[in-house]
């Protein structure tokens, strides 16, 4: 099956016939791992990011300060 491979900000995307993505389990949006395998670009969907994963991404540059919520604003219980 012939398709074309899109240039995006961060890279490209190869557009998968909805036919081909729905007998893949593929969903627009969805999250997928990508990997190269003997020559050939192999696209799976995966599952949500695990905690683990989520930690992994933390880096000095991302991580945010402490966070204060400051005094209450209305009436809500303490």
């Amino acid at each position: 099956m012939r398709t074309r491979v899109e240039t995006c900000p961060d890279g490209v995307a190869v557009v998968v016939p909805a036919a081909l993505a729905e007998q893949a389990g593929l969903r627009g949006g969805g999250p997928a791992e990508v990997e190269l395998s003997g020559g050939r670009l192999v696209v799976r969907p995966s599952g949500p990011a695990t905690l683990a994963d989520l930690l992994a991404g933390i880096t000095p540059d991302n991580l945010h300060g402490e966070w204060a919520p400051g005094p209450p604003a209305g009436a809500e219980p303490l």
